[in-house]
């Protein structure tokens, strides 16, 4: 951290020829690319402790090591591929008694188009026309009248 403040410090002092030739020298990493994640994917949780692996040497050892996984990998029932299946089977929980018929209201269109609100007729124009504000223009106060009154007296 001592390292890093100085690091800052020593960059905010240069002029900005010289924080050029810097940032041409020591060009900053490119962050790694993210990943297209599944619609609705579960994913792991790194955790919020034990994230650092010790002195325990057994913790960096085995086929499942927590420190090298990849965090927006796919889980369980996202690994699979549901693009082959029925459209009916293709939601989460198939076949079990919780699941609920709709997969997301992303594939549902509620508009109804033949409602009186959403089309333009005459009535609806005839409407719109008597609507309180619409059309009418916004004029400015023109003051109290007891105030006139007060100042003809």
């Amino acid at each position: 951290m001592i390292k890093q403040k100085e690091e800052i410090e020593k960059v905010r002092n240069m002029t900005e020829e010289e924080r050029r030739e810097y940032e041409r020298k020591f060009p900053k990493p490119a962050p790694p690319p993210k990943q297209k994640w599944k619609f609705m994917q579960k994913y792991y949780h790194k955790g919020a402790f034990f994230q650092s692996p010790g002195d325990d040497p057994a913790a960096t050892v085995g086929a499942d090591n927590i420190y090298q996984r990849d965090f927006s990998a796919p889980t369980g029932e996202d690994k699979l591929s549901k693009t082959n299946l029925p459209k009916v089977m293709q939601v989460k929980h198939f076949g079990r008694s919780g699941r609920t018929k709709w997969t997301h209201l992303v594939n549902e269109d509620t508009t109804d188009w033949n409602n009186p609100w959403t089309y333009n007729d005459p009535l609806r124009a005839k409407y719109n026309a008597k609507m309180a504000a619409l059309n009418t223009p916004i004029e400015k106060p023109k003051g109290s009248k007891k105030l006139k009154d007060w100042e003809s007296k």
